[in-house]
């Protein structure tokens, strides 16, 4: 019986992935014996966009069989990605959906990584908006607020785990001069806000597709004496258009704007905090296939099911041409990776010790 590539794939997966094979890429421009691994299960993030895409995906791409989906037991995307980047053929009859978890695993050295994102090929984003919200004193300036109230007051930040998501607000308020010690154990957002009202933390971050409610009305219900901080990500699909920026928190906390290596690897890890997911065919795919591809996700887009589930999780949903940037800002250059894998490397003991973050 021959050895079809699925159920060698299938295999793999069952094995950990562990072992390469060889595949023979299919004819130029043609597709066969189609899947899409997931970096999650059915109910993550790219698994509820895989089940609502595939039929419009399978259509597009004129494939024979509908397209199969490869869901995975981990979250964050790590095992999928190993497997996908270690063995599928650039054939355009393997892709990749992944959270934005799995670009941050790579970008903070995590050991289970063993594939370079920066060399595949994007072929679809779904961005986010993520709000830092901080204990401040609101009648104050900004900078007032930041160095009066913070002042020898280290920051309890509500985190899901160490070197979590919450990674990037983290290295945010750092930036800004403060002190923040990651709380862990905060996995829903309800609990960091409940925590935040409570008093049992100082700051946290959210997302709009984290949250029971919507972002303006949490907004509007924040505890006294805290106020959002700062966004990232684009806030034009909320009315919550006047919290301000990262660079417009930077340049008035600190009046100049902000540089430096640990500044830019922060930029990634923000690119990668407001990834929803992504799809990514291997790298040296034809171009003909991408294109197929990058047809494909975009007919997935003007799918009617598709767009209310992005509309309902405030996604912002890009494709082809326009998703290449959103991945490229995820990859930082020499000098940012190796100041963020220092400063990680003197403050996670810290951090598990329970105490502040050190400015290097």
């Amino acid at each position: 019986m021959r050895l079809t590539r699925r159920a060698a794939l299938k295999g793999l997966a069952a094995l950990g992935g562990a072992a390469p094979f060889l595949t023979l890429p299919a004819r130029a421009g043609t597709l066969t014996d189609v899947q899409l691994l997931l970096g999650g299960t059915l109910a993550s993030i790219p698994g509820q966009f895989a089940e609502l895409a595939s039929g419009a995906i399978s259509h597009a791409l004129d494939l024979a069989t509908p397209l199969e989906l490869t869901p995975d037991i981990g979250q964050d995307g790590v095992r999928a990605a190993n497997l996908f980047d270690a063995n599928s053929a650039p054939d355009g009859n393997t892709a990749l959906a992944f959270p934005g978890a799995t670009l941050l695993a790579s970008l903070t050295g995590d050991s289970r990584v063993h594939y370079d994102f920066g060399r595949w090929t994007p072929v679809l984003v779904a961005s986010t908006t993520t709000v830092v919200i901080a204990r401040a004193e609101l009648h104050k300036t900004l900078r007032s607020r930041l160095t009066g109230f913070f002042h020898d007051h280290p920051v309890r930040l509500a985190v899901s785990r160490i070197g979590g998501p919450e990674l990037n607000a983290l290295m945010g308020l750092s930036l800004l001069g403060l002190r923040p010690i990651p709380v862990p154990g905060y996995v829903d957002s309800s609990k960091a806000l409940t925590a935040l009202h409570e008093g049992t933390v100082d700051a946290v971050q959210i997302s709009p597709y984290t949250l029971d409610r919507p972002l303006d009305d949490v907004l509007a219900n924040l505890p006294e004496g805290t106020s959002a901080i700062y966004s990232t990500g684009d806030l034009t699909d909320t009315h919550s258009t006047t919290i301000p920026i990262f660079m417009e928190a930077y340049q008035q906390a600190r009046h100049r704007p902000p540089e430096g290596p640990f500044y830019h690897a922060w930029q990634a890890v923000s690119a990668a905090a407001d990834t929803a997911m992504a799809i990514a065919l291997p790298m040296l795919t034809p171009p003909e296939i991408v294109t197929q591809w990058n047809h494909a996700c975009t007919a997935a887009t003007a799918d009617a099911g598709v767009r209310r589930w992005a509309e309902t999780h405030h996604f912002k949903l890009v494709t082809g041409d326009n998703a290449a940037p959103f991945l490229s800002r995820a990859v930082p250059d020499l000098g940012a990776t190796l100041a963020l894998r220092r400063w990680l490397a003197v403050n996670t003991p810290r951090w598990r010790e329970g105490q502040e973050t050190r400015h290097l």
